[in-house]
């Protein structure tokens, strides 16, 4: 299984689009942590790959990550990363 934010130099066939979506709630003391994602990159490729191996893929290639920081009025704020990409499969012999 792989990920690539672009394509591959080998045939294959387009399984469909994935998309996860994690989130993280910062506290007021770890404001000054919103430029941290990587946790939140872990969740969503992790996603992405769980995603693509229920629909019997064997790689996401063209993959996206929109980072965000949402604040909620005077609520809390929170990190969100969401992730796409194509799942495809290579043909079998």
């Amino acid at each position: 299984m792989f990920l690539t934010t672009g394509d591959i130099n080998r045939a294959y066939m387009i399984v469909g689009i994935v998309n996860a979506t994690a989130k993280r709630t910062l506290t007021p003391d770890e404001i000054d942590d919103v430029d941290n994602f990587d946790d939140l990159y872990e969740k969503v490729k992790t996603k992405l790959i769980e995603r693509t191996v229920s629909r019997d893929g064997d790689g996401i290639v063209a993959v996206h990550f929109n980072p965000e920081i949402v604040s909620m009025g005077v609520g809390p704020k929170y990190m969100v990363l969401h992730g796409y990409g194509t799942a495809i499969s290579f043909p079998k012999k």
